[in-house]
């Protein structure tokens, strides 16, 4: 992909997010629907033969998700930004953004305050690696992503909870092709309404 379609890419799955993010803020819809925001942190692990000795990246995160109540799953839209920089002339820096717009299916069973969840979805990553003081690229691709997650309710707002996913998105740099996802292991704090 050159840089306009990587551009093209990125808005498009930031505008669909915007637009479906919308409904959850607006007061008419407020009452309609229920959903989740969570803050995520953690790790994200990539193909060693492709990230060399950044295939391990600090993450952080924001996992949305929006339902109706006659709907049987809900959207999920999540953003996930990943990094490592050795930060030394002619080290590596690397880093990953990630937009996953799917669906999520949540159950709440009984009266428990854990609520298991599984998701999956279309995958738009963006991935930049740079050689530190001598070059720098990036590319965006189009793939995939799976998860399952739990969430622990504290209270009828707030919640504590795991996510682990898969992405995958193929991207070119340094005129190799290589995958831009991996495995995704957050921590993450809710808030529910």
């Amino acid at each position: 992909m050159n840089k306009t379609q990587n551009r093209k890419t990125v808005l498009l799955g930031l505008g669909l997010m915007a637009l479906v993010a919308s409904m959850a803020v607006s007061p008419v819809l407020a009452d309609e629907y229920d959903g989740n925001v969570r803050l995520a942190f953690g790790q994200k692990r990539l193909d060693s033969d492709d990230w060399n000795t950044l295939d391990r990246q600090n993450e952080i995160g924001v996992i949305f998700d929006l339902k109706k109540a006659s709907w049987p799953v809900s959207i999920a839209l999540d953003l996930l930004f990943s990094g490592e920089d050795k930060n030394v002339p002619g080290a590596e820096r690397g880093s990953t953004f990630e937009q996953h717009l799917g669906v999520r299916k949540i159950w709440a069973i009984n009266d428990s305050k854990f609520h298991p969840y599984l998701g999956g979805g279309i995958a738009f990553i963006q991935a930049d690696y740079e050689v530190i003081g001598s070059s720098k690229e990036d590319d965006g691709g189009v793939g995939g992503w799976i998860g399952a997650g739990v969430d622990w309710h504290l209270s009828k707002r707030m919640s504590l909870g795991v996510d682990v996913r898969y992405s995958k998105a193929d991207v070119t740099i340094n005129n190799n092709d290589v995958d831009a996802g991996g495995l995704h292991t957050v921590l993450t704090l809710g808030y529910r309404w």
